[in-house]
């Protein structure tokens, strides 16, 4: 079975099983309980938490302090206080244990290996997940059994677990993480408030609570490297889960916070385009950008995007869009064009939230006014509707340069014996006003043809500048796991999907970084600068039926 047929499988499995468990590689079985007592809300907690300065202090991150609201129970809603009671550790009140710099995810037992083994994952990996996992963490394991008799056994044996890892794993502080382990002594379905809500609708194959006090979903664990034969000839999700693949949740959180203190903290002046509406395939939308004096003084241009299923009370598996598509941000430019300013792709299953420097782009902004917007996320026979929040963040960030001048070079095409013919060599008058020069792309392979090109082979690009050669070559594509790091990036992990295979140029769930690279050195300003391209596989010209290139390239100058 081929990786899209397989994750085909695995789209079918979500569609049946959407009424227990949102997707197959973290299976639920159907366990809802009902009732119970306790839980939300609480004075005070036992074993009084050591001041949050304290605790973020040691771990040298910054403190936010705790919010009383508006609170919600939906994903990205603020968490309200609650207390939880736990096993061999009395209780736990969220307020006061609130540090303001640590991440909280729950996981219950009724995740299980794979679709042949109904084994919780619970049953192995703790000590992986340690290893893995960011020092700012909390683990709480929850039982989602029916009955308090089957939950006391499955939470007594993790405890059990948990207290001889500890006994046992080497590289990690073991007291740290005695401290960060932690067993919910209450059926979930005895919790009350918000939390048993939450465990029984959108986030019974668990949540999480980030840095930011905000509610948050949990994806698919499973592991890249527990292929498994058996249930790829039974036509199933072939890769078997594994506990500690929860440690990129928190990896990905603690880069979401940090980029959200930037954002919270920078300055810039936002222009909404779209504010949360549903948007189905594209959009597009006419927005009125600060005059040409405000624009003049802006150095920086990010695109910040937030992508959110469109039914809340949901899990994000079976809700948000299936499939790794090209995400695009255009503007209309004077001949009615129009011009790619940043790229994306889209995340399979799961939310996201991007932000991307595409400050070069000033260039087709710097008249201000009235702009024409589109949005393209999916194509028209998959709509995928999504809750989208999306801006310009324009700002000065002191660079001593703005761009001033962007000369499109050449767009990509179908990368066969062909494509280099298409690209003939370019003359770009260098500007005398110019200080600084730099090409600027983004670069994208698709397609699983010759080679697996151009999505999984390593397709490169040759730039010359008066003979001067630059050249970006994707070594990642075709790995099994090179996208995994980029958790630590921004990139959405833990995908409904093949997320962990290095591809040429991308990766699914995450912004398209752009290329670029200062070739001042190579021109003369007020003299016609030689530019030339070709595309390599190896090195040589391209075979045919390699996929397609999806390029935007430029020659930048600053001023």
């Amino acid at each position: 079975m081929n990786r899209r047929m397989a994750y085909g499988v695995f789209v079918s499995i979500i569609s049946l099983a959407s009424c227990s468990s949102p997707n197959n590689s973290n299976t639920s079985s159907s366990t809802t309980g009902s009732g119970g007592s306790g839980g939300s809300g609480g004075a005070g907690g036992e074993g009084g938490a050591p001041p949050s300065s304290i605790v973020c202090d040691a771990l040298g991150l910054p403190s936010k302090p705790f919010s009383d609201g508006p609170t919600g129970s939906y994903r990205r809603d603020i968490a309200a206080d609650f207390s939880l009671e736990l096993l061999n550790e009395g209780t736990w009140h969220f307020k006061t244990q609130w540090s303001g710099c640590e991440n909280y995810i729950f996981i219950p037992d009724t995740l299980v290996v794979s679709a042949l083994d109904s084994t919780s994952i619970w049953e192995d990996d703790i000590d992986t997940l340690m290893k893995r996992s960011p020092p700012n963490t909390h683990y709480f394991f929850v039982s989602r059994a029916q009955t308090d008799e089957t939950a006391k056994t499955s939470l007594e044996a993790m405890r059990a677990r948990i207290d001889q890892t500890l006994t046992t794993v080497t590289g990690v502080d073991t007291e740290a993480w005695r401290k960060r382990l932690h067993v919910v002594a209450t059926r979930a379905g005895a919790i009350g408030g918000w939390v048993q809500d939450v465990l029984s609708t959108h986030g019974r194959v668990g949540f999480a609570i980030d840095r930011q006090q905000k509610i948050r979903g949990v994806g698919s664990f499973a592991d890249v490297n527990r292929f498994d034969s058996a249930l790829d000839q039974a036509m199933q999700w072939p890769w078997k889960a594994n506990l500690s693949y929860a440690a990129y949740e928190a990896k990905f959180l603690n880069f979401d916070a940090e980029q959200q203190i930037r954002l919270d903290t920078d300055g810039a002046t936002v222009v909404p385009l779209w504010n949360g509406e549903v948007l189905a395939e594209f959009a597009e939308t006419d927005v009125a950008l600060p005059s040409a004096d405000e624009m003049a003084k802006f150095d920086t241009l990010e695109v910040e995007v937030e992508q959110g299923c469109p039914e809340p009370k949901n899990p994000e598996f079976g809700n948000c869009g299936a499939w790794d598509y090209l995400a695009s941000l255009g503007v209309r430019d004077e001949m009615m064009q129009n011009v790619e300013i940043a790229r994306f792709i889209t995340t399979y299953h799961r939310e996201s939230h991007w932000v991307v420097d595409v400050s070069p782009m000033l260039v087709h902004l710097q008249k201000g006014g009235m702009h024409h917007f589109r949005w393209d996320f999916a194509p028209s026979w998959n709509t995928q509707p999504t809750a989208t929040k999306l801006s310009l963040r324009f700002s000065n960030k002191n660079k001593g340069l703005r761009p001033t001048r962007a000369t499109f070079l050449w767009s990509g095409g179908t990368f066969d014996s062909m494509y280099n013919m298409s690209h003939a060599p370019a003359t770009v008058a260098v500007s005398p006003a110019a200080k600084r020069v730099e090409l600027w792309a983004l670069i994208t392979g698709h397609g699983a043809e010759t080679g697996q090109c151009a999505e999984f082979c390593n397709h490169k690009h040759e730039f010359t500048v008066n003979g001067k050669a630059y050249v970006k070559e994707h070594k990642e594509a075709g790995s099994k796991d090179k996208c995994v790091p980029e958790a630590d990036k921004g990139m959405t992990p833990n995908q409904g999907g093949t997320w962990w295979f290095g591809r040429g140029g991308w990766c699914p769930g995450q912004k398209v970084h752009p290329w670029m690279t200062d070739v001042t050195a190579d021109v003369t300003p007020g003299m016609d600068a030689m530019i030339g391209y070709r595309g390599l596989y190896g090195t040589s010209d391209p075979p045919d039926a390699a996929g397609n290139i999806n390029m935007v390239s430029y020659l930048v100058e600053y001023e």
